[in-house]
């Protein structure tokens, strides 16, 4: 999958970044797919999911200072984050797409949904929460290493302990984790910690019930970075939800993505 995804990179500037972005085309007669990443993760983490979603063409982008996008001091906020994400769709012609969001950007992925209605047609958010104040924090060695993200320094601490901050099978598992970031690309600092900033300091609960797009949420029942009663609570404020739940954790769009996929391409189309 690699070897046919790698040459369809492309890269585009907004807002006077370079910013590095793939599309897997398809000939379906569907909208595009836009997939919001997780906290300093590059697209090369999103393509054996991809593989499970043949049938629509993909669109994914590194944000800001992660995988080989260059750092924008003018990004800040989640907000921030929505608007430059649709500007880069409107650069590259995209005008109506759906939407997955996962982990982090399941937050950008709500942003864009309130801000631009009529650009967003489905919403899947996985693994994600209504952010900062309006969410239920994993457990304190994963939110220890999400704030200081030690894991990115050194790639055996990080084979090491990025199973026990995602929990449940992975934690079982060790060598599902290693395979999941074996093609990670370190993030740099600011862009990081931008990520981490903008998180705590957003939360979409005031409307939520706002959101008009039909939208599916996944759930990991023992995730230990992002608990499941986050994803109940965005099933419970979203007018137009479904949650489905896996026996997974947070890295279920890694270890399910067959049962996702499917699950998927059946809400999309």
């Amino acid at each position: 999958m690699d070897t046919k995804l790698k040459p369809k990179m492309s890269s585009a500037s907004v807002l006077g970044t370079k910013v590095r972005y793939l599309i897997k085309s398809s000939n379906a007669d569907t909208r595009p797919l836009l997939i919001c990443n997780g906290l300093g993760q590059s697209i090369e983490i999103l393509f054996p999911l991809m593989e499970e979603l043949e049938d629509r063409t993909v669109i994914a982008f590194d944000v800001p200072g992660v995988g080989r996008s260059e750092v924008n001091h003018k990004v800040g906020t989640i907000p921030d984050y929505a608007d430059f994400t649709l500007d880069l769709m409107s650069q590259i012609g995209v005008q109506e797409f759906d939407i997955l969001g996962i982990s982090w950007g399941g937050a950008v992925a709500q942003q864009m949904a309130r801000n631009a209605p009529d650009r967003v047609g489905k919403l899947v958010l996985a693994i994600t929460s209504a952010g900062g104040i309006g969410s239920w924090w994993g457990t304190p060695l994963a939110l220890s290493e999400v704030m200081f993200p030690l894991r990115f320094v050194n790639k055996a601490y990080g084979n090491f302990i990025g199973p026990w901050m995602y929990g449940g099978e992975t934690a079982l598992n060790p060598g599902l984790f290693k395979q999941y970031s074996k093609h990670a690309i370190k993030p740099t600092s600011e862009g990081y910690f931008t990520q981490v900033r903008a998180m705590c300091g957003w939360t979409s609960l005031p409307w939520l019930s706002c959101l008009k797009q039909p939208t599916l949420i996944l759930a990991g029942q023992f995730d230990g970075l992002i608990p499941i009663a986050n994803q109940v609570l965005l099933a419970q404020k979203i007018r137009n939800a479904r949650l489905h739940v896996f026996p997974s954790d947070h890295l279920l769009m890694y270890t399910r993505r067959q049962e996702v996929g499917a699950l998927m391409r059946s809400f999309l189309a």
